[in-house]
This record gives structure tokens, C-alpha cells and sequence, in this order.
């Protein structure tokens, strides 16, 4: 098609059309013509003009109707329509107003002022063009930006919920919500040392999914396509997407983008995760350890007090039968005085140790206490409400026993073979 700016002239006058037709020129235009209101709407379906101009007075159809029904189609609203009338009054001006002309243009024609009109209206038309191109243009940049912003909202709403989270489990919860968020349906699967636990967006996962993900994830990162199905793997965390929108180039690089970056966040919360749990198990038995021997501390302190008071009962009954011996004896003083200095200095060197064994035993139960306090103190710290079990407690508590159909998979060291629980 032409380069040349396509103009319609409507006149039931054809030398009128022909005197336009040399006023304009056709180096810079391409003209069609029609002599009343009908067939310039059929002009203008078969080939839509950048201009009409348009004749006032016409047979079958005048040119105020003719412009009426022109601007009842949207599809015409960027036509720019300049009446042509021997009747340049206030009138005439205010009613092609009314129909929708943009201006009015006197008989008998000057070939300047038609010009200038024209050019005029081809560089409204061009300028309204670009306008609405730059606001088509800048109401996408604003949309994506939302869009974008809103996602970002999402992915960081997920890094500040995964530090809250006690277990793997409610971090395999934060991960499915966010895909919520997104509008994803998929698959989560997060994996320590000792069990693997494999959720998807109802809550639910088969032996399939589990193995599939177990199967692809390897040590570093990778990112798998299957069609609509992507699959983001990590050392220890593998994330599938159902249904990627591969039709939308802009949607899929961004929802790449941010589920690379779960997986990634995900990975990092679930190795920090899985220390705390460990550093906690260690505390938690290090505390027992402890509360196991104050407690067997404290027995044997009875059983030193209760071993006190009777060695002083048999200290007394010794002393009193070898007074009874002597006596029967017929020893002299100075012979039973001898015995005393043997016996006593014993006696009391056994009291001595005794009582060296009471306070040594006193001040190990107060190490033990202190040491005690210290880890309590440290857990609270530390967030002593970790759940230790095992890597997925807490389960239970997110999701009714009758929806938990989980998969859950122990590691048994030295064997290939997997269990599934459900």
C-alpha cells in the first residue's frame, strides 16, 4: 500500500472533488471519492481514510448524519473530519460540533487554507497516534512494574516467614504458600540427613513425584524443562511447577526468576534449619546428661549422709565395746591409753576422708547446676522451641491425620532401599 496520507472527499459536486484533488496535490496524497452519506460509509469500510472531507448538503444522506454514523464505530473514532459548507455561520459550526467534526472549512475553497487544514489534521491524527502509543506503552511498563513489585512481595514474604519456621515441615508449608501466591500448582521436596519430605500444592504427593525429584536432584543446581513442567533442583531442595506459562515470554522468565529464588532461599533456611536442630538435639542431650548425674549425685549424697550417720553409730559401739574390753581385760591405764592413740588417730582419719568425699560431691552438684542453668539460658537464646524428633515434626499439627498423605521417605546408611510412608 501507498506511503501517501489516503484522503476521502465526499460531494454530490464531482468538479468540487476534482478542484480538492489539485488544491492538495497528489505528490504527498492518494485520494478516494463519494458523492453522498451511503457511499462514503462504504469508502470507508473498504479502505478507512486518515481525513474526510465532508460536503454538508448531499442527496440520500447529508453530511451531519453522514458524520453522526461515522462516529457511532469506534473503529472510525481517530478519522479526522472536516465539513465543507457554503454555510459558515455559527450555526452550521456549533451542530458539526455536536456530530463530531473537529472543524469546518468554507466555500469557495482557498488553496492555502485547505492546505494548512489538512496538514493540520494529519499532524493531530500522527500526534493523538503517538500519544495513545505512549500511553499503551507506559500502561504496560506500569502493569509489568505492579505485576513485578507484587511478585517480589511474594518472594519476600517467603524469606521472612521460612526464618520463623521450627521445622521442616512448616518450611515445606511456606515454600507451597508462596506458590499459592503465585498461582502455581507443583510440588515441594525438601531433603536432610536422615529423611526426605515431599509435599504438593493440595497437601498431598505420590511415591512417583517423590522418586522423580529424588532422581533428578544431584549436587549443585539445576534447572530441568519438560513442556509446561519445570523442575528446580538443589542440593537438598527440589521444587516442580505443573504449568509454567510458556505462551508468555515475559511471565516465564519472571516466574523462573522467583522460583530460582525460593529454591535458593529454601536451600540455604533448610541447611541453617537443620544445624539449629542439631545444635539443639546435642543441648538437649547434653541437659539430660546433666539432669542424670545431679540426680545420681543426690543419691549418692544420701547414701553418704545415711553411710555418716552410721559409721558414727558404729564409731560410738566400737568405742564402747573396746571400754567394755578393757575393762574386762584388767589393763592398766596407761596400756588402754596406748590402744586409744592407736585406734582414735583412725577413727578420725576415716571421718576425715568421709567428710572430704561429702564436699567434694557438694561441689560437683553446683558445676552441674551451673552448667545446667547455662544451657537453659542458651536454648531460650537460641529458640529452645525447636521440635527435635525428627527433620518433619510438626506435621501432624499443620494438616489433620486424614489429609496427610505426605510422603515421607527415612535414609537407611549403606542401603538403596526406601520406605514410604503415608
Amino acid at each position: 500500500m501507498s506511503d501517501k496520507h489516503h484522503i476521502l472527499l465526499v460531494d454530490d459536486d464531482l468538479m468540487m472533488t476534482m478542484l480538492q484533488e489539485v488544491q492538495l496535490g497528489t505528490e504527498r496524497y492518494r485520494f478516494s471519492t463519494a458523492t453522498n452519506g451511503r457511499d462514503a460509509l462504504a469508502r470507508i469500510a473498504e479502505d478507512k481514510p486518515e481525513v474526510i472531507l465532508l460536503d454538508v448538503v448531499m442527496p440520500e444522506m447529508d453530511g451531519m448524519e453522514t458524520c453522526r454514523r461515522i462516529r457511532a464505530n469506534e473503529d472510525y473514532a481517530d478519522i479526522h473530519i472536516i465539513f465543507v459548507t457554503a454555510n459558515d455561520n455559527e450555526a452550521t459550526r456549533l451542530t458539526a460540533y455536536n456530530v463530531g467534526g473537529d472543524d469546518v472549512l468554507g466555500k469557495p475553497l482557498n488553496s492555502t487554507v485547505i492546505n494548512n487544514k489538512v496538514d493540520a489534521a494529519i499532524r493531530i491524527r500522527q500526534m493523538v497516534k503517538c500519544l495513545r502509543e505512549e500511553v499503551a506503552s507506559t500502561l504496560g511498563v506500569l502493569m509489568s512494574t505492579i505485576i513485578t513489585s507484587g511478585e517480589y512481595g511474594v518472594v519476600m514474604n517467603f524469606f521472612r516467614n521460612s526464618y520463623a519456621c521450627n521445622n521442616v515441615a512448616e518450611l515445606a508449608e511456606v515454600v507451597l504458600k508462596a506458590l499459592d501466591e503465585f498461582g502455581l500448582t507443583g510440588s515441594v521436596q525438601l531433603r536432610s540427613d536422615d529423611y526426605i519430605l515431599t509435599l504438593n500444592t493440595v497437601r498431598r504427593s505420590s511415591p512417583i513425584e517423590q522418586e522423580m525429584l529424588l532422581n533428578l536432584s544431584v549436587g549443585n543446581r539445576h534447572i530441568y524443562d519438560y513442556g509446561v513442567r519445570t523442575v528446580f533442583c538443589y542440593p537438598n531442595v527440589a521444587i516442580l511447577i505443573k504449568a509454567m506459562p510458556i505462551d508468555d515470554a515475559e511471565a516465564y522468565g519472571r516466574t523462573k526468576d522467583n522460583i530460582a529464588l525460593l529454591s535458593e532461599g529454601a536451600e540455604f533456611r533448610l541447611k541453617a534449619l537443620c544445624g539449629e536442630i542439631a545444635v539443639h538435639s546435642q543441648r538437649e542431650r547434653l541437659m539430660a546428661s546433666v539432669t542424670v548425674a545431679s540426680q545420681t549425685l543426690n543419691r549418692v549424697n544420701v547414701e553418704y549422709k545415711r553411710g555418716q550417720s552410721e559409721m558414727a553409730e558404729l564409731f560410738g559401739l566400737l568405742e564402747q565395746s573396746l571400754e567394755w574390753a578393757f575393762a574386762g581385760l584388767g589393763l592398766s591405764d596407761g596400756q588402754e591409753a596406748g590402744i586409744w592413740d592407736l585406734v582414735r588417730p583412725l577413727m578420725n582419719r576415716a571421718s576425715s576422708l568421709y567428710e572430704k568425699g561429702v564436699s567434694l560431691d557438694m561441689q560437683l552438684d553446683r558445676a552441674l547446676q551451673a552448667l545446667r542453668a547455662s544451657l537453659e539460658e542458651r536454648a531460650d537464646l537460641a529458640g529452645g522451641h525447636l521440635e527435635l524428633n525428627r527433620p518433619d515434626a510438626g506435621y501432624s499439627k499443620l494438616y489433620p491425620p486424614e489429609s496427610q498423605g505426605h510422603a515421607t521417605t527415612p535414609l537407611i546408611p549403606g542401603s538403596a532401599a526406601r520406605s514410604n510412608v503415608y
